[in-house]
């Protein structure tokens, strides 16, 4: 079969193995074996992300004309540039801490860099591929604090995976490594709108797409200092009051200028009777 081959030659070039793509492809290991030996036919699903992930016709994969193969996958999606898997083919989840992430900008797609980084295997991870990054900074207090970690898993189509109001890594040129929850409007104004929790200190920005390099979106944390609900409480309990004791000036106001003034009484002369 020509998709066998062209699966096998296109999975080289990306320095891929079985177990990285299936993964990719959201399949079993063996499954995708028997696709990539001709013994089982890959389908409509599985043609349209295998030719997502290599830039790839879907003509090009049953057929093999070379005509039909186009560039590059454009920007707005992705696949992971490097994956890493332990000594049994599992998929490792890399950590990047805050000290390696001014290196990780330029060297997320260096396989030398990230096999330098630590690799952990996490309960409840998988279908997907996943790092961690340690937050750094206030931006997103109190949902996450400084120097805690999220684990991220990639995000392959910018347009369609990114949604609103979710918390997501951004790698980009121009601020580096950043946790934010954004809006999309990639398809409406080419750019993301990063929001930081904690909007009186940090004000939301925009991330034009030419500058992204990997997104991540935020499946999970670990958190080291938890916030205490009573704070939130107190809060609530404050509002409450100034809203009341306002509630109470508003109706005693409106009381007052509401009743009419009592009209003035004039006193009735005194009447003089003669003797």
């Amino acid at each position: 079969m020509v998709i066998s081959l062209k699966l096998k030659e296109l999975r080289k070039e990306k320095n891929l193995s079985q177990k990285e793509l299936s993964s990719l492809i959201k399949i079993d290991s063996s499954q995708y074996g028997k696709i990539e030996r001709g013994v089982l036919k890959p389908t409509l699903e599985q043609l349209i992300e295998i030719s997502s992930i290599f830039g790839v016709s879907i003509d090009y994969l049953l057929l093999g004309k070379e005509q039909n193969k186009p560039k590059e996958t454009n920007i707005e999606s992705k696949v992971p540039q490097v994956i890493t898997v332990d000594s049994n083919d599992n998929d490792n989840v890399v950590m990047v801490p805050a000290k390696a992430q001014a290196g990780y900008l330029n060297g997320y797609g260096d396989q030398k860099f990230i096999s330098k980084l630590p690799t952990y295997r996490l309960p409840n991870v998988s279908n997907g591929v996943f790092r961690m990054f340690q937050v750094k900074g206030h931006s997103m207090i109190p949902t996450l604090h400084q120097n805690s970690y999220v684990v991220g898993q990639f995000v392959e189509n910018w347009i369609t995976d990114i949604k609103d109001n979710r918390i997501y890594v951004i790698i980009s040129e121009e601020d580096g490594v950043v946790v934010k929850r954004c809006l999309n409007r990639i398809e409406k104004y080419g750019n993301l709108f990063a929001k930081s929790d904690n909007r009186k200190e940090y004000p939301s920005y925009n991330i034009e797409k030419e500058n992204i390099k990997e997104v991540w979106e935020v499946k999970g944390a670990f958190l080291y200092n938890l916030p205490d609900p009573a704070d939130l409480y107190d809060k609530v309990y404050d509002l409450e009051a100034e809203l009341l004791h306002i509630k109470n000036i508003i109706t005693t106001t409106k009381k007052y200028t509401s009743e009419p003034e009592s009209p003035l009484k004039v006193a009735e002369p005194t009447k003089k009777y003669k003797k």
